[in-house]
């Protein structure tokens, strides 16, 4: 019997524990712009690219490719699961802000105040049943019915009273004699007494001005003049250096984009093979690229030179590709040697790919 209660015990133990499920925690993560709604709200076609940035900030998303177009995105992930997103999309002609595209807050509508409800007066009696007049002799004491019985109102006719009531002076009702009573003053329910105050004293005056009630005016986005941040540069501006090395990846890149397959063959040694591949299969994959009759646009941009030894030199730079079919944007790496006065690549990689896909 005991063994058989020791076993029902673990197996009601596993039982539980199977239960229980442990996952990883996953923390709230803000990523982009953080659009604030009182500045998105005062976004209007006609501003300049400055006062566009002074309201949300720099865009998370700039194509270099079309520089009238700014792209504000933010993501919010609660616990791993995205919550909330936002995206907007201005477009610019030259330096002016000409359309807003994306999630716009909606306009805020105030509605009316609820009528105040006026209060509510008691009850008046009818028209046609006066209320009761109360008679006093100065022997009797003031008597009141025991109960007055709602008669149907009379349209026409106005009740008369009865002739004993004229005889008999009317007395102040002792509800009206009780309201007329004063009522009594703070110093009388307060248990200390107040302080006396000196006879003739002067009444106090607060020292400090009156400050003057004033509304502050709401800032006019259309006066912000524009700030000093400079605009953004050509990629291609770089081309214009005097390194040799840099000279020769860009006359690259012109032979690529120019479909000019002579020259671009004569970029790369002899002893250039390409990643994941023969030589051969390299060169007919590129020669059906160069002979078609596409746009191809190359751009270097932040290209950097690091001189590994005596003729010898590492190129790394952010590469910007188009084609009508194709567009990325990566990270490359170019292995350069000096051969006959001239430097070519002996070794290209990919770093890492930024974007990409169809245009």
């Amino acid at each position: 019997m005991r063994q058989f209660l020791i076993s029902a015990l673990l197996l009601s133990l596993l039982a539980g524990c199977s239960s229980l499920h442990i996952g990883p925690h996953h923390i709230d993560v803000q990523q982009g712009n953080a659009l604030d709604q009182e500045n998105v709200a005062r976004l209007k076609t006609g501003l300049n690219r400055s006062q566009v940035r002074f309201l949300l900030g720099t865009p998370l998303v700039v194509d270099p490719f079309r520089t009238d177009r700014w792209d504000y995105v933010y993501l919010y992930y609660k616990a791993g699961k995205l919550t909330e997103q936002k995206h907007i999309t201005l477009i610019f002609e030259g330096d002016t802000l000409a359309r807003i595209e994306g999630d716009l807050p909606e306009p805020s509508t105030q509605s009316a105040p609820p009528a105040v409800e006026p209060a509510r007066q008691p009850a008046s009696m009818p028209a046609a049943m006066p209320a009761p007049a109360v008679v006093a002799s100065a022997e009797e004491p003031v008597t009141r019915p025991a109960a007055v019985v709602a008669q149907p109102a009379q349209p026409a006719q106005a009740p008369t009273a009865p002739a004993w009531v004229a005889a008999v002076p009317v007395a102040a009702p002792a509800a009206q004699a009780a309201r007329s009573e004063p009522e009594p003053s703070a110093s009388e329910t307060s248990i200390v007494p107040p302080l006396p105050s000196p006879k003739d004293a002067p009444a106090y005056v607060d020292p400090r001005p009156v400050p003057e009630l004033s509304l502050k005016s709401e800032t006019d986005v259309s006066q912000i003049k524009p700030d000093a941040v400079p605009p953004f540069p050509e990629p291609h501006a770089a081309a214009a250096s005097d390194d040799p090395v840099l000279k020769s990846v860009h006359a690259w890149a012109d032979a690529w984009m120019q479909h000019d397959s002579a020259a671009y063959f004569a970029a790369y040694d002899t002893s250039f093979v390409p990643e994941g591949g023969s030589r051969a299969a390299w060169e007919a994959r590129k020669r059906k690229m160069l002979s078609g009759t596409g746009r191809i646009e190359v751009r270097i941009d932040s290209p950097s030179v690091e001189q590994t030894g005596e003729g010898a030199a590492t190129v790394n730079f952010k590469q910007y590709y188009r084609s009508g079919t194709y567009h990325d944007t990566t990270v490359k790496q170019l292995r350069m040697i000096e051969r006959d006065g001239r430097w070519v690549i002996v070794e290209e990689k990919v770093l890492s790919t930024l974007k990409g896909g169809q245009p």
